[in-house]
């Protein structure tokens, strides 16, 4: 129910639409034909926002083939640590692995980072084509985050830095991650996810150094195959003021192979607060020894979603 002076972000949406409403139907230049026209249009925008109770903050597929322009949702520019490594074409962002790591980052919103309201759900769907070899170890080299950095000016170009450059931005950066094993065939028992939160925000690595974040460990298995599309799901869900949930999944299409779930409610993560501001989808590859000769990207996809409970 929405209340006058506890607006939540499903009411300032409706409060609004009702004003601009107001404000066509009383404009004396329209005629009465053109205001029932522009009304129909907005009550169905209006229709189709209420009945997903979602947004989608970036659907990036790289169809134009560039990685530098941003157009939200269809599109952001997308940062690298290894420049020479990295190609894109109509439909894919593709990074050669070496011995050396990779670094790849967006930024989701315009500005401002979006803040999970209760009953909110924040999803990063992460889509990729192993190629060549994949590892032959036990490495979740694969790591995948959501972050804010409250302090620092935005990291917007291409920098091979595990801190952001000069002055180490990130080093403060709060968020979540899910480190997940990138495996085949005999070695892929392990199971494939560290799900969990930043904790040392003094570390000069956002997310190269595993022992930064209170994580646990579990999913069930999942063997890879080279050439074939993958997707890596991170939801933050803001369950109530001391808790948030996160989950991570592993697809295959419309196929869910794995998933996990962990509790930031004081007692599995660490006893700070649970972080509710995000911007930053960062995304770290260890090695072409721990993942894949080469990773193509087919997707990077945010949206912000409200849980069925709140829906009602």
């Amino acid at each position: 129910m929405c209340t006058r002076g506890t607006l939540t972000a499903g009411c300032r949406f409706f409060y609004a639409v009702g004003i601009k409403i107001n404000e066509w139907m009383t404009r004396p230049i329209m005629n009465t034909t053109t205001k029932l026209k522009s009304m129909a249009t907005l009550l169905c925008v209006l229709w189709h926002v209420s009945a997903a109770g979602a947004e989608d903050l970036l659907d990036d597929k790289w169809t134009d083939g560039g990685r530098s322009e941003s157009n939200r949702p269809m599109e952001a520019a997308v940062w690298v640590g290894r420049e020479a490594d990295v190609t894109v074409k109509p439909g894919a962002l593709t990074t050669v692995m070496t011995p050396a790591s990779q670094k790849i980052w967006t930024y989701f919103t315009e500005q401002a980072p979006v803040t999970l309201e209760m009953g909110q759900t924040l999803t990063a769907s992460v889509s990729f084509i192993p190629r060549g070899t994949l590892s032959a170890g036990t490495s979740r080299s694969l790591r995948i985050g959501l972050f804010h950095d409250p302090t620092d000016l935005r990291v917007e170009s291409d920098v091979n830095n595990d801190a952001g450059g000069n002055g180490m931005p990130w080093r403060d950066a709060r968020g979540y991650a899910v480190q997940v094993l990138m495996a085949g065939g005999e070695y892929s028992s392990t199971k494939p996810f560290d799900l969990g939160k930043r904790i040392n925000l003094q570390s000069p690595s956002l997310l190269g150094t595993s022992g930064d974040y209170a994580k646990v460990s579990g999913g069930q298995p999942v063997a890879l195959e080279p050439d074939k599309q993958y997707t890596v799901t991170l939801e933050v869900e803001r369950v109530s003021e001391s808790q948030v949930e996160l989950t991570a999944s592993y697809k295959q299409g419309d196929e869910e192979l794995s998933s996990w779930s962990v509790a930031d409610d004081g007692n599995y993560l660490g006893t700070e607060p649970g972080y509710d501001k995000f911007d930053l989808l960062f995304i770290r590859i260890a090695n072409n020894t721990t993942t894949a000769d080469k990773i193509e990207f087919t997707n990077f996809k945010v949206a912000v979603t409200l849980s069925e409970v709140a829906k009602q």
